[in-house]
């Protein structure tokens, strides 16, 4: 169980407890408000989103493959704080995002994805970042 969900029940339960020895309008108030609360075990608190991305462009800005387990993204979508996911597993993507990250490291540049009405992620490397060419050394100056 998820921190939010444990909060939410421990609450509940709190609540069942004193509107059990309480008032009628005590029991109506906590009932109210555990229904109220409910959407917060939503949150996911550190935790992966319980729910896939909504379709769209991400940037990924961090990912861990757990083989033939799950592949965990921290996404990017411009529009707020980054995400947290668990996306399923399958080779193919898997494949797909190493080859996007090897080739991103090797150019400086960052890993888009793309999240598509079928469910399946797309990965692909993004622009060349902001590296500059090395320096040329400047030959010396010969003084007599």
């Amino acid at each position: 169980m998820t921190t939010a969900i444990t909060l939410w029940l421990t609450f509940v339960l709190a609540a069942g407890v004193i509107a059990w020895f309480g008032t009628k309008q005590q029991a109506a108030a906590f009932a109210v408000v555990a229904l109220l609360a409910a959407p917060a075990t939503l949150l996911p608190l550190g935790h992966p989103a319980i729910t896939a991305p909504p379709e769209g462009h991400y940037t990924v800005l961090g990912a861990r493959i757990d083989v033939n387990q799950a592949i965990y993204v921290l996404l990017d979508g411009g529009d707020g704080a980054p995400r947290y996911y668990k996306l399923p597993y399958s080779t193919a993507t898997a494949n797909n995002l190493q080859n996007a990250m090897d080739g991103a490291a090797g150019n400086g540049g960052s890993v888009g994805m793309r999240q598509g009405e079928e469910g399946s992620p797309g990965f692909a490397e993004e622009g060349t970042g902001d590296r500059e060419e090395p320096k040329r050394a400047e030959p010396q100056a010969i003084i007599n």
